[in-house]
């Protein structure tokens, strides 16, 4: 139904009344006052659901563009799952041909292996047959023995031909154990880069996982927001064509709907307003425990110093005394007792010193700074970016570009995908302490369960995730609740 049949409705519930008034004129004063009331209700819920459908059409154009977007977004997270694809199939293949040309080279080396043991067989039965059955002195008698020149002459020649044949064994045998040596050095060496070629490929897959699940994230955000759009709009219509309908008889069921959905509206406005509260209430009460926690520890470090200092205070005092006390005894040993002052003063010099040096070390955090590029929004309550409203921000938004690495060895825990945090990664350091890198670009470089060393790039900014603009989002956890990163990298 459109706009003009409304009206036309409309009109025909105004013409009413005075029709109604002209039979019944004493009657219908008061009926009268009550269906202008009710026109004039049903008159201000025309124009606001008109405003309503008006607002619609604008977001839903708004939706569009922003269809467009996300489609385009989609389009680009499935070109990068494809050439994800292609990339684990090429490494699988390699694999595969690793494998073979280490099969290969097995089947090769046990041939090798077979042949040197028949060669050394073979060698051994020579050498025990010389040994039991001839000596040098045979081979003199069959050169002696010989008839003619030309007899002579064939028989050096016999001799020769047996020792060029061991010659030839020999070396046969030498050339087959340094291709044995070869053979085991290449399938070590094969072996290590199959093992390299399944770490990649591990990483691959991690990958292809967790932007799988962003494009489903994305067509998800697509279908819904946009369908709900449309439904809102029909509504609104539907609605509408109900109160056009119902002017023509001004029922006073509209009334009683209207305080219905104020009332649910007011009540779930109120459901929702305690509900922030009491999350803001919690969040504000672990903020102050935080505070509360991080200010007697730092008050303890403070102690602990003050002690530290006036313990070395007492111990200069000390030496001063027993160096005077030396000096009012010792007065006709001058020269020893300047040594032994001079090594009081070294001793407390070095306590010094020593302290001092134990004080830096404990200074010392172990962490570095994961990126390059400024801070832009620091560990603590602020206004969201995107949401609006104050909002507990826990961790540190360093903004800029190019690779994020480790800030400590640990062993990666998670390397995947989140709506809100985009491409992320957690790593565990141990000792209570794991760290966060949110909004990186996709193809990350790491893998769960892998261990990766500090300063190890993990993976390049991005503003994947509710981001407003390239930055890293790092936190560090102590015993599983978020603290200041500044208290460390810096």
């Amino acid at each position: 139904m459109n706009k003009k049949r409304i009206l036309t409705l409309l009109a025909a519930a105004v013409m009413a009344a005075p029709t109604f008034s002209a039979i019944n004129v004493e009657a219908s004063s008061q009926k009268l006052r009550e269906l202008e009331q009710q026109q004039q209700e049903l008159n201000e819920k025309s124009n606001q659901l008109d405003g309503e459908i008006s607002n619609r059409e604008q977001n839903m154009q708004s939706l569009d563009e922003e269809k467009k977007q996300l489609e385009a977004e989609v389009a680009e997270l499935q070109q990068n799952i494809d050439v994800l694809v292609t990339q684990i199939d090429e490494q699988t293949k390699e694999i595969e041909r690793i494998e073979k040309e280490i099969e290969r080279l097995n089947e090769e080396i046990e041939q090798l292996i077979e042949q040197i043991a028949r060669r050394n067989d073979q060698l051994e039965s020579q050498a025990r047959s010389v040994q039991t059955h001839a000596n040098p002195a045979d081979i003199v008698d069959m050169m002696m023995s010989a008839e003619s020149l030309s007899d002579l002459i064939g028989r050096i020649g016999v001799v020769s031909q047996l020792v060029s044949a061991n010659q030839n064994i020999m070396q046969a045998q030498l050339d087959d154990q340094l291709q044995l040596e070869e053979n085991e050095a290449q399938v070590v060496a094969e072996q290590e880069e199959m093992e390299n070629v399944k770490a990649q490929m591990e990483v691959s897959r991690n990958n292809l996982v967790t932007q799988r699940v962003a494009l489903d994230d994305k067509i998800i955000e697509v279908a819904e927001r946009f369908n709900m759009n449309e439904k809102e709009k029909n509504s609104f219509i539907n609605e509408q064509t109900i109160v056009a309908e119902r002017a023509s008889n001004l029922s006073k069921e509209m009334r009683a709907e209207q305080q219905r959905i104020i009332e649910a509206e007011r009540k779930r406005q109120e459901e929702i307003r305690i509900a922030e509260e009491k999350r803001r209430a919690e969040a504000e009460a672990r903020a102050v425990a935080e505070a509360k926690a991080e200010a007697k520890a730092r008050a303890q470090a403070e102690a602990e110093a003050a002690a530290e200092s006036r313990r070395a205070q007492a111990n200069a005092r000390a030496a001063a005394e027993k160096k005077e006390q030396q000096a009012q005894t010792s007065s006709t040993n001058n020269s020893s007792s300047k040594s032994n002052n001079s090594s009081n003063s070294n001793n407390s010099n070095n306590s010094s010193n020593s302290n001092n040096s134990g004080n830096a070390a404990q200074a010392s955090t172990g962490w570095i700074r994961p990126a390059s590029g400024r801070n832009t929004s620091p560990f603590g309550y602020r206004t969201h970016p995107v949401h609006g409203g104050r909002a507990f921000h826990s961790g540190l938004d360093i903004a800029g570009s190019g690779p994020i690495r480790a800030s400590r060895a640990g062993t990666v825990t998670t390397a995947a995908y989140n709506g809100s945090l985009g491409y992320y990664v957690v790593i565990n350091h141990g000792d209570g302490y794991s760290s966060m890198y949110a909004h990186m670009t996709p193809n990350l470089s790491v893998a769960p369960g892998q261990q990766v060393s500090q300063g190890q790039q993990i993976g390049i900014m991005g503003t994947t995730g509710t981001s407003t603009g390239v930055h890293l989002h790092f936190e560090v956890h102590r015993n599983g609740s978020p603290v200041n990163p500044q208290n460390y990298i810096n």
